[in-house]
């Protein structure tokens, strides 16, 4: 029990209180008579009675008082949070190809050991949303739906490495159309697409103009994140097809050159498209009035049948 629907009606036990005090003082002046005359009476178990009900009149206050708690609905409040608090489903679309692995740019870890280690931390702070996972390389493909699990969304992003798409190449494309058809069905007032690549889209059978299109078209904003240097020697990054596939969808293009980068990224996207639809969590009650109403009419009972018979008998 944590909780009183009707809080004012408990105001009721100040009269009770004030009564009971003015009753049990009155007793205590009847009560140097009443002890004269008990210690008249031979009878033992009228005199134990007598003085039972002289001694502790308040007793019969207690029905009262359990009548007033359970007329002030005492129950326990339970705070049940939609599935979908912020109005924000997500996916995370994570680049697994060569390129993202066998980078030396961000050493000692690749490109895609250091997009898994930030995007975890990303997920978890995404407390109130649901977040889906696609990873690709030569062709995309669903590793999670639109969850609000973040514990197993979490290791399922542990799992992720190179071998996990067979297909060589970069299909970005794909990636932004098989995203887009798990978010099309959401009823979240936002959608977001979020895509880390080095960029270079060279496969698949969509091509990545005609893919934020489209997505644009479902009301889908993706976010590109550019990840890797433009160093000599090092794996190809394409950062202006990144920045037109934002664009054409209504969002933003980030580059991450380096782990600092890529965390600094992460925070600005979190803040914004962060709890722009936040719904009040359902409130259910369990009531336990009927405690202490039961209570009370097993006690209005037994007084009642008391004075009916046994103390009238003695008395």
């Amino acid at each position: 029990m944590n909780v009183f629907q009707k809080p004012q009606v408990l105001y009721l036990l100040i009269p009770i209180f004030l009564y009971a005090i003015v009753y049990y003082i009155a007793k205590l002046h009847l009560n140097k008579a009443s002890l004269k005359i008990s210690n008249q009476i031979e009878n033992p178990n009228r005199r134990n009675l007598v003085r039972y009900y002289d001694y502790f009149p308040f007793i019969r206050f207690i029905p009262i008082v359990l009548v007033v708690f359970a007329l002030a609905e005492p129950g326990s409040k339970t705070y049940l949070m939609p599935e979908n608090m912020s109005g924000i489903d997500m996916m995370i679309a994570i680049d697994v190809s060569g390129s993202m692995v066998r980078s030396n740019d961000f050493r000692p870890k690749n490109r895609l050991d250091i997009s898994k280690d930030l995007i975890k931390n990303f997920i978890h702070k995404r407390i109130n949303d649901r977040l889906g996972l696609v990873i690709f390389a030569g062709a995309a493909y669903l590793q999670s739906p639109l969850t609000g699990d973040k514990a197993s969304l979490t290791e399922i992003v542990n799992e992720i490495n190179e071998s996990s798409v067979s297909e060589q190449g970069t299909a970005i494309g794909d990636a932004i159309i098989l995203s887009t058809y798990r978010l099309k069905h959401s009823k979240a007032k936002s959608k977001v697409l979020l895509v880390i690549t080095d960029g270079v889209s060279n496969t698949g059978k969509i091509d990545v103009t005609t893919a934020a299109k489209t997505a644009k078209q479902f009301g889908v904003k993706i976010y590109t994140i550019g990840i890797g240097k433009e160093l000599p020697g090092a794996f190809q990054v394409d950062f202006e097809s990144l920045n037109e596939i934002s664009i054409l969808s209504g969002g933003l293009f980030y580059r991450a050159t380096d782990p600092n980068e890529f965390a600094e990224v992460l925070n600005s996207i979190d803040e914004l498209e962060k709890d722009l639809l936040v719904s009040k969590p359902e409130v259910a009650v369990e009531s336990y009035f009927y405690y202490f109403l039961n209570v009370a009419i097993l006690l209005f009972a037994i007084d009642l049948l008391i004075r009916t018979f046994y103390l009238r008998y003695y008395l």
